[in-house]
């Protein structure tokens, strides 16, 4: 099973977590930001680590008009993703338990797993299984086994100059498409989901660059790669990484300036994360099963308004979701 999450106090923002009592918060704050931007992003040079310092305190310390919060225009709140992946997941138990003859749940994964590559023809060939939600948990549980030892937080050191990336436009692209399907894309819902797609698309609306060339199996399956071209949904042209929660993950956790685990909503995360970064929600086995992207701050209660689709939202809080294994969050500067 995955490594248990436990995010300590000295690991990454973490050890400078702001003091609770002191005696000038604003440069107190103005300190942490200076320390975080020089651990995280080491290879920029100073001038470069001081604008980024002075962009993120003014984006999220410097007004309250930052915190942008309207629980006016809140939709209701339903967690969509977790439902459609525990139907699988029980589905995927269930259809187990009756053919092999042997009991199982949705916990033991492995096992699972390995029953279903083993015996896939012969599962696939009977007309009354789902073959889409086979397939779907085998690319899911194969990310979550290659991936399980991963580090539950990472600076990877990619950004070595000013970046592209723009905070402002992916946020802008979240905002406008939240509640719609960009046509130049091809909609993932029927499929198992498009919350991976739609934040994709977030990511490069903000400057992010596709890699790997589209058009066979084995480049839209390469998890070093990331891209999607055309309207259809042909998994030859759209990599798993782009389209899939699991391999979404797996791509940023070695591609995101870093990243970091958390098992609850609070301080920690709230410092660790801005504008324009993602978020994957992970089961109790270590699945990430929903991707969302951070478009505001809930300051008071040190919590993100986050967009997705699959449900769609714009004005959810991160606290709304309640993720078995926490969630991490991708800083994307």
């Amino acid at each position: 099973m995955m490594v248990a999450i436990a995010l300590s106090m000295t690991m990454v923002l973490g050890t400078h977590a702001l003091a609770s009592e002191p005696e000038n918060l604003d440069d107190s704050i103005r300190a942490e930001i200076n320390e975080y931007v020089s651990e995280q992003y080491s290879s920029l040079s100073s001038v470069e680590q001081g604008e980024m310092a002075e962009e993120i305190y003014q984006e999220k310390y410097a007004s309250v008009a930052s915190v942008n919060v309207d629980e006016s225009v809140a939709e209701d709140f339903a967690d969509i993703a977790y439902q459609n992946m525990m139907e699988r997941e029980t589905y995927i138990a269930e259809l187990i338990s009756l053919y092999s003859g042997t009991e199982t749940n949705t916990t033991e994964w492995e096992y699972n797993l390995n029953y279903l590559k083993t015996h896939y023809n012969e599962i696939t060939s009977m007309e009354e299984v789902n073959t889409m939600y086979v397939d779907i948990y085998i690319e899911d549980y194969d990310i979550v086994q290659a991936t399980k030892d991963m580090p539950i937080a990472q600076i990877n050191g990619v950004r070595t100059r000013a970046s592209s990336y723009s905070t402002t436009d992916a946020v802008a692209y979240a905002e406008q498409h939240y509640n719609t399907y960009n046509s130049a894309y091809p909609d993932w819902t029927s499929y198992g989901g498009d919350c991976a797609n739609f934040i994709s698309q977030c990511l490069y609306a903000g400057g992010k660059d596709m890699k790997g060339t589209p058009g066979t199996s084995e480049a839209a399956q390469n998890w070093a790669n990331w891209f999607s071209t055309g309207s259809s949904c042909n998994t030859k042209n759209v990599s798993s990484t782009w389209r899939g929660a699991n391999a979404f993950k797996s791509y940023w956790q070695s591609n995101a300036s870093g990243y970091s685990t958390f098992t609850t909503v609070g301080s920690e995360s709230y410092n660790y994360g801005f504008k324009g970064d993602a978020i994957s929600l992970l089961s109790s086995n270590g699945s990430a099963y929903h991707t969302l992207m951070i478009v505001g701050y809930d300051s008071a209660n040190k919590d993100f308004i986050v967009a997705a689709h699959t449900s769609n939202t714009k004005t959810a809080h991160l606290s709304d979701y309640s993720p078995a294994g926490g969630f991490i969050i991708f800083n994307m500067r």
